[in-house]
């Protein structure tokens, strides 16, 4: 081997080895183990080798705190184990408060320097030529594994925004758990492209001058939001957009399932409308789940008897012998008196007479009554049905209500009993005529008429969905104290059955 640059001593030093010495240095090179670069921005990336995630999906309470930046911004959250880093990273976006308009990356590392780690890649990345394992491929669980594990989240590759997400604890997660639930947190997110956290810093100590902001340029002052406070978290606030993003108002169900299929699921009854209506008003449906679906829907022993007293005891007072009726079919007067007595349903507007047709409370709880099939008439009585005789205990009898009440041939009548139960169960409105306002709202965006086409009239919904009122409402329309709350338990349950 010759070479013209004699002043290269590398060279030189080959120059000098025979053939055989040459190989033996190649071999011994050719034997070293192969040095992993460090990955920094610019460099290749690698897949990341992901764990099995667990058998089963636990409540996973993250630790959020953005890097760097004085007084401390963190969050508390609890979400799903089975959230991707996809979804991830829009929770941090809610929870934080930041806007999403920048790139983001979270890192297989939680060290001070990630960026000696492989990253997980966005569609972006891919679009750019750049490999490794997509964000929306991991889960969560497969990533923070116990408590004190750690990764890295960077937003706005300008401002770089470091976020260090920490598992604190791993518990059991609640079958109506909501996706994702800020439990705590200090001060307001920072501000969008205010300079980084040591920019953003500044901007904080200058909001404790007397008087506020003085140091600032006028310019810097009037870049501020009005009324900006540093220092105020609204945890209230911060819920209400996760619960945005829950029902599909940022982003669609299809990009998020997990997200849209735990808490914004649509009951069974409004089946017919999945995929028939317009995204808009889907995002509302969907809303209004994660509304009713949050609502208390738990019921006591004490609740249970309450509302199914005034069930019972129309069937306990059929008896053995039945109810006596008149020859045109209704209850008799006396029969009429006792029941408004015993129940306490006797109002002052209500007919003297005590004619069943006259009396609403009364005519209303046979109706249901029937309707449920408890009561059956046979000739001139009220008899006892078999159904009513196997229930025993009063879960009994609310189960059987739960799983009426929205029940009809026709899938189409089926819907509107539906969206009137979920108006009710969102707490939407109160009372039988806001609720006829909200639910006629929500046929007419889905293109459902009631009555005269183009316009609907709350009364003829109320029309449409008189059982259901009655059966949320103790089958008499009458609501006591507790009857709204009951009324909600009620709805939640018919339309998620399977989750009372």
């Amino acid at each position: 081997m010759s070479t013209n640059d004699s002043t290269d001593p590398v060279r030189r030093v080959v120059d000098q080895l025979s053939a055989e010495e040459v190989l033996a240095v190649l071999e011994q090179i050719s034997a070293l183990e192969p040095v992993e670069p460090e990955l920094g921005f610019g460099l290749d990336n690698r897949a990341i080798d992901l764990p099995e995630p667990p058998a089963e999906v636990a409540a996973l309470t993250l630790r959020i705190e953005v890097d760097g930046v004085v007084p401390g911004v963190w969050r508390q959250v609890v979400v799903g184990g089975d959230l991707t880093l996809e979804m991830l990273h829009q929770v941090i976006q809610h929870a934080v408060g930041w806007e999403n308009s920048h790139l983001h990356r979270f890192w297989a590392s939680g060290d001070a320097q990630p960026w000696r780690s492989a990253y997980f890649v966005t569609d972006g990345d891919l679009a750019e030529g750049e490999l490794g394992t997509h964000e929306r491929d991991a889960r969560l669980d497969q990533v923070l594994r116990k408590p004190g594990d750690q990764i890295r989240y960077v937003y706005d590759f300008g401002d770089d925004w470091f976020h260090t997400i920490r598992l604190e604890a791993v518990g059991q997660l609640a079958p109506d758990a909501p996706p994702a639930l800020c439990t705590g947190g200090a001060m307001a997110g920072p501000l969008e492209d205010s300079g980084g956290p040591g920019g953003y810093s500044d901007l904080v100590e200058a909001f404790s001058d007397d008087p506020p902001l003085a140091r600032l340029e006028g310019y810097v002052r009037e870049w501020l939001p009005e009324d900006w406070d540093p220092t105020e978290l609204d945890l209230d606030r911060v819920n209400q957009r996760l619960r945005g993003l829950a029902a599909g108002e940022d982003h669609g169900s299809e990009e998020f399932p997990i997200l849209s299929q735990r808490e914004n699921r649509w009951p069974v009854a409004l089946e017919v409308l999945q995929g028939s209506v317009a995204s808009p008003v889907a995002a509302r449906i969907s809303a209004l789940c994660v509304e009713a679906r949050a609502a208390d829907g738990s019921l006591d022993e004490e609740d249970l008897a309450e509302i199914v007293r005034p069930f019972r005891y129309l069937v306990e007072l059929a008896g053995q012998d039945g109810i006596p009726l008149t020859q045109a079919g209704w209850i008799k007067p006396t029969v009429v008196k006792q029941i408004l007595t015993d129940l306490d349903l006797d109002r002052p507007w209500l007919a003297r007479r005590h004619q069943e047709l006259s009396t609403p409370p009364v005519r209303n709880l046979r109706h249901t009554c029937q309707e449920l099939g408890l009561l059956r008439r046979r000739k001139d009585r009220l008899l006892v049905s078999r159904q009513a005789k196997a229930l025993a205990t009063d879960r009994d009898y609310v189960t059987l209500i739960t799983r009426s009440l929205l029940v009809h041939k026709d899938p189409l009548v089926t819907a509107i009993h539906g969206l009137f139960a979920l108006t009710l169960a969102a707490g939407r409105a109160d009372g039988s005529h806001d609720l006829g306002v909200e639910t006629a709202d929500l046929l007419l965006a889905c293109g459902i008429h009631v009555g005269t086409p183009g316009e609907i009239d709350p009364w003829d919904v109320m029309g449409v969905v008189r059982t259901t009122w009655m059966f949320l409402h103790g089958g008499t329309g009458e609501s006591d104290p507790d009857g709204q709350r009951h009324a909600v338990a009620l709805a939640r349950a018919a339309l998620w059955p399977d989750d009372a």
